[in-house]
């Protein structure tokens, strides 16, 4: 049985943030990952200047280029829609290119592994009876198995998506939301980035309107041929992404036991992103193993726009 103080399971961002703190910091990991990289990851690959800040990274220094997303323009209202333009300062990049860079540079050993089963005994943690470890970090998603053997079920809200990505390169470098969209909470999204555009809208479960994904996909797709940057579209079939926004009492350590990222059920409160607080929670768990920091939800960011953020998400919930 191979022995190891801390092992990782699943290798996207919040892995790989967790991995490559611990080791710049000399503790040995293991990332056990089911699929190795590039894998295909249909996400809207939105990111803010706090996540290149938490990486340590200037724009300039991602090898396969950001795009720059200088202004946002917000379609709110429901049977009215009010259009406003906003300067922005974000970023969106491909998931698959994004994933496997991240593993890459965090300098962690990777093992392709599907885990299944863990138990705890003696003060370690067992993985199928191959690996033994003092530490045990979740970052396998929605379904992760540390989450699945360990601890409680999600507790929190589903959230439910339809989305599709189109290769080619776009029109403008403007991001368009639309808020509200499939429920009161939910909200459209049009994010170019390089190569190619993504499309989708998501919602929480209990808030889709009794006609069904499909129906709001089509209602979607009208919304993006009355834009006039967005140009003409054949949108593909669209797939779903469903994950959980967890409350703050939610459980994430026990035991040397860590979950982050979608395993935690993190995710912004004014756009339900995962990637900031992916990225934020592996770093982290990380320094609360190596004894330089405390892990705690309430340390993980709440909202990819501030202030900005929850001012629109008060505004839409009061618009007709």
């Amino acid at each position: 049985m191979r022995q190891v103080e801390t092992i990782i399971v699943g290798g996207g961002p919040a892995g790989s943030s967790c991995a490559r703190e611990l080791v710049r910091c000399g503790r040995p990991c293991l990332v056990l990952e089911k699929q190795p990289p590039p894998r295909p990851k249909l996400c809207a690959g939105w990111i803010t200047p706090k996540v290149l800040a938490d990486l340590e990274i200037q724009p300039e220094e991602y090898p396969y280029g950001l795009v720059q997303l200088d202004r946002l323009r917000l379609v709110v209202g429901r049977s009215r829609r009010w259009r406003f333009r906003i300067s922005a300062h974000q970023y969106s990049i491909r998931r698959a290119e994004f994933d496997g860079w991240l593993l890459e540079r965090s300098g962690a050993e990777v093992v392709q592994h599907t885990v299944r089963e863990i138990r705890y005994a003696g003060g370690r943690y067992i993985v199928d009876g191959q690996f033994s470890c003092t530490y045990l970090v979740g970052a396998g998603g929605t379904s992760c198995p540390v989450r699945r053997n360990l601890f409680p079920p999600h507790p929190g809200k589903l959230i439910l998506t339809r989305e599709a990505e189109l290769p080619g390169e776009p029109l403008g470098n403007e991001c368009i939301l639309w808020f509200p969209f499939a429920g009161q909470s939910g909200y459209a999204w049009y994010v170019p980035k390089r190569g190619g555009v993504h499309i989708g809208f998501g919602g929480l479960a209990d808030q889709i309107p009794t006609e069904g994904l499909a129906s709001l996909w089509e209602e979607f797709t009208r919304l993006l041929d009355g834009e006039d940057s967005v140009g003409d579209m054949s949108p593909p079939t669209p797939k779903g992404h469903p994950y959980f926004l967890n409350p703050l009492n939610t459980p994430i350590k026990q035991n040397g036991a860590y979950l982050v990222g979608d395993a935690a059920g993190l995710a912004t409160w004014d756009l339900a992103e995962g990637i900031g607080p992916a990225i934020q929670s592996g770093i982290l768990a990380a320094r609360d193993i190596l004894g330089l920091d405390i892990y705690q939800r309430e340390r993980v960011g709440r909202y990819s726009l501030g202030l900005l953020g929850r001012f629109f998400r008060w505004v839409w919930a009061r618009l007709p």
